[in-house]
């Protein structure tokens, strides 16, 4: 098969080659949305933070096997320190897994960036990511539930998930009421999810209240809101200009989403973003850069300066280093799975056979 592949990339390569061209011909004009700017490092020590998380599954044939990792890196005047959180468990075969593990991510990375604002006096927290991405993703399982029943969820549970967000305490705690859910409602798992999605947005809101304190940034994008074009904005602004600089910002109101939020709707909805594209070193990559804020250039101009300082390559080191602790692999799973005394063997073991 593989010896099949070869030589059809040898046939087709001056062709794919040609469509590349005509990518890199593109008629877009972003000059009137980059400004070149020379980023100068901040020469004020502010106390930055990054975090990341990771997730990874190993399939049974009962059951999912998973483990998530989070953690944040706290940039002092004391030198580098961390916080990080952890959690393993099983899930069963559902079509909504990968919604609900990704979700399970989202809620243990904002939950150990609010114990690191509660430990610590950060001026900034660079997460990695979308956060507008994460907070208007509509719930999978929305339509599938009667409202009298999300209703009855809300009233019952919401207060507690509340009052377990008080705490520094990092885990899921929807899962607490997982098996009174299950026994109430009679419909195996979609009311459990529905809380878990209520968790992941009060979370969000919570993390949304540091304001001008959060940075979210990506290294990728298929965002068109630019130009509108079938290429993504970052592809655009990266073919423009190769030097350092920004796009002029994009704000983003959350009231645009047209769907009402099942928890703390008026905050949420009276949410702004503020989306630009940056390249903080001239030819290394371009970063997608959210403020869940109202900022104006003079805004970004000071924020790229503060994370210039913290940067190499063009990229912030601290939420490479956060990226680079968390990530969970393949043998990490194997090794945990055999801790936890699995002896069963996964469905692609026995197909190896």
């Amino acid at each position: 098969m593989l010896d099949l592949l070869y030589e059809k990339a040898l046939k087709k390569r001056d062709k794919i080659n040609k469509k590349l061209e005509e990518i890199g011909r593109s008629h877009v004009d972003a000059s009137g949305q980059w400004v070149d700017y020379s980023v100068e490092e901040s020469v004020l020590d502010a106390i930055i933070a990054a975090g990341d998380g990771s997730i990874n599954k190993r399939k049974f044939l009962p059951f999912i096997f998973y483990a998530i990792d989070a953690e944040g890196i706290i940039h002092t005047t004391n030198g580098l320190e961390r916080i990080e959180s952890s959690e393993i468990d099983i899930i069963s075969h559902h079509k909504y897994v990968e919604d609900r593990l990704r979700s399970y991510m989202g809620i243990f990375e904002i939950k150990n960036a609010l114990k690191i604002f509660k430990e610590y006096d950060v001026d900034l927290f660079l997460f990695d990511g979308s956060i507008l991405g994460n907070l208007i993703r509509p719930f999978p399982i929305e339509k599938e539930i009667k409202e009298q029943a999300k209703e009855s969820i809300r009233e019952k549970y919401l207060p507690l998930l509340e009052e377990d967000l008080k705490s520094s305490d990092v885990e899921i705690s929807s899962s607490k009421f997982a098996g009174e859910i299950t026994d109430e409602f009679k419909d195996n798992t979609e009311s459990v999810i529905y809380l878990e999605n209520l968790e992941n947005l009060l979370v969000i809101s919570e993390l949304m209240k540091q304001n001008k304190k959060i940075v979210a940034i990506s290294k990728t994008s298929t965002s068109t809101e630019y130009f509108n074009s079938e290429i993504p904005d970052i592809a655009i602004f990266d073919m423009y200009s190769k030097k350092q600089g920004y796009s002029k910002p994009r704000h983003s109101r959350v009231s645009a989403i047209k769907r009402d939020f099942p928890v703390r709707n008026d905050f949420l909805k009276n949410l702004t973003f503020t989306i630009f594209y940056t390249r903080l070193e001239d030819h290394k990559n371009i970063l997608k850069f959210e403020l869940p804020y109202h900022a104006t250039e003079e805004d970004i101009k000071d924020l790229l300066k503060d994370i210039k300082k913290i940067s190499a390559e063009g990229y912030p080191l601290l939420l490479k280093k956060a990226h680079t602790d968390v990530v969970i692999r393949k043998n990490d799973l194997e090794n945990l799975s055999k801790i936890i005394g699995f002896r069963e063997k996964s469905g692609r073991e026995m197909l190896n056979e």
